[in-house]
């Protein structure tokens, strides 16, 4: 191992490769909350890369790979980003993590194409604070928001709080280059379009792929004009069941929100103070006849389900502290507890039967105090449920946690991950969920990392 890094340090330079045990140690975990609890709560020391590439250029990444592909030892490389994923996907310990944030440029911002071009380096807060000052927006806008860079979006096959007008990450990309496992540097496409029946879409290679199949470096992104119209409530409901209804019909009639989030009572609870399920929900565009129309049409139609209007406030309440990633982290160690998330998704037939499964489930767990619950990130033919786990801190209990999550999910016909990715977290219950075509992914993985380089450690992925 030391004879590769010494290869990078003679090739890259000393500044781009870094090997301090202080620098190291704040490589040795991203956001996934067990490292956190780990580290924090149970006053672990977490094991660490064995480097740091900090690359300036492609051609550095590039040189990178080809080096380590020409080693007789198979060293795991990990891409990191923004840190912010939260299952362990750019967990680097005992692995040569490359460090993507200097490669952060805005390239070009088209807007008669409606397209930006920027490095994967770049986060996601500098990209839209660009494009708002020119009046564009990506209307991708993840709790990671802060955090999170362009390539790990794309990476995790991210999704945002807008993603029910505007799509989640696969519909913004149009074009990628990535650098493969062996060094070689390629566009997907010569040309940026709207649509191409030209080949299977390669794009969904890379998209979702968490670093295991290349290296995203940069983008070609859909943008948008900001919206200057935008009206927004919010609805009290008796039952989560009369809730799930009403998006449900809103969505058949396409009379499609920017912003819908259905909390349970227990999150509606905690977050609000209200005691009965809450619906949150916005509509915007460009003309405010037409907003008013759709949200009069949805007003009807929450009504007739049961919703009661309860005004603005709650909403505003969430566009205030939607960010609060690290004062909710702190809130929950004062009480001596932890926490995970765990998003999954499912068709309106089977959400409701999940919810009550899942939370009936994981709160007869020892440990669990609490278990509460939105449902947002609406689709045709159903939406996405995020659960929040309140349970002592204790790694075994985290770890019963998932497999009763992951078991009940799959028991309810859903998929085990909406858009955190898989990460180590999922990895072991990815076989239930694809079954033989996990088969065919693993011949692409071998197609193009043979030697299993990139970012397939600790059994991600494949966990033989």
């Amino acid at each position: 191992m030391q004879s590769i890094i010494e290869k990078l340090i003679n090739a890259l330079g000393h500044d781009k490769v870094i090997i301090s045990d202080e620098a190291l140690r704040r490589y040795s975990r991203d956001f996934w909350p067990l490292l956190i609890m780990r580290e924090q709560v149970l006053n672990e020391e977490l094991p660490r890369p064995l480097a740091v590439i900090m690359p300036e250029s492609v051609n550095d990444i590039s040189l990178t790979l080809r080096i380590i592909n020409e080693s007789n030892d198979v060293v795991p490389v990990v891409v990191y980003g923004g840190g912010s994923s939260v299952t362990g996907a750019s967990y680097g310990a005992g692995s040569i993590v490359i460090d993507m944030t200097k490669l952060n440029r805005v390239i070009d911002i088209n807007t008669y194409d409606s397209l930006i071009t920027v490095e994967a380096g770049a986060r996601l807060r500098d990209v839209e604070t660009k494009l708002n000052e020119m009046g564009y927006s990506l209307r991708h806008i993840p709790q990671s928001f802060n955090y999170a860079t362009i390539g790990g979006l794309i990476a995790t096959m991210s999704s945002g709080q807008y993603s029910t007008l505007y799509g989640n990450i696969e519909d913004i990309v149009i074009n990628l280059e990535v650098v493969l496992p062996n060094g070689e540097v390629t566009w997907l496409r010569s040309n940026n379009v709207p649509r191409a029946s030209t080949g299977p879409s390669l794009k969904y290679l890379f998209i979702g792929s968490e670093g295991m199949l290349g290296v995203v470096t940069k983008a070609v992104l859909r943008i948008v004009p900001l919206p200057t119209s935008i009206i927004y409530g919010g609805y009290g409901f008796n039952s989560l069941e009369q809730g799930i209804e009403a998006l449900r019909e809103l969505m058949m009639k396409r009379i499609v929100p920017a912003v819908a989030r259905l909390y349970d009572e227990s999150e509606a609870s905690l977050r609000f103070g209200l005691n009965k399920s809450l619906l949150i929900i916005s509509f915007e565009g460009y003309y405010d006849d037409l907003v008013q129309v759709l949200w009069r049409r949805a007003n009807e139609i929450i009504r007739s389900r049961g919703g009661d209007y309860v005004g603005s406030k709650y909403f505003e309440d969430w566009l205030r502290t939607r960010f609060n990633v690290e004062e909710e982290i702190e809130m929950v160690k004062r009480y001596g507890l932890w926490f995970d998330t765990i998003e999954v998704s499912a068709t309106w037939s089977r959400i409701a039967s999940l919810y009550r499964d899942f939370r009936d489930s994981l709160l007869k767990t020892n440990g669990v105090l609490g278990v509460m619950a939105h449902i947002s990130h609406l689709y045709i033919n159903g939406a996405c449920i995020y659960f929040t786990i309140l349970f002592r801190p204790d790694v075994d209990t985290y770890w019963e946690i998932w497999n009763k999550a992951m078991e009940v999910t799959l028991r309810n016909g859903g998929s085990i991950s909406h858009h955190h990715g898989v990460g180590i977290v999922r990895s072991k219950w990815l076989k239930y969920e694809l079954g033989n075509a996990l088969n065919v992914l693993r011949s692409i993985k071998k197609a193009l990392d043979d030697k299993g380089v990139l970012n397939t450690k600790n059994g991600m992925f494949f966990t033989d």
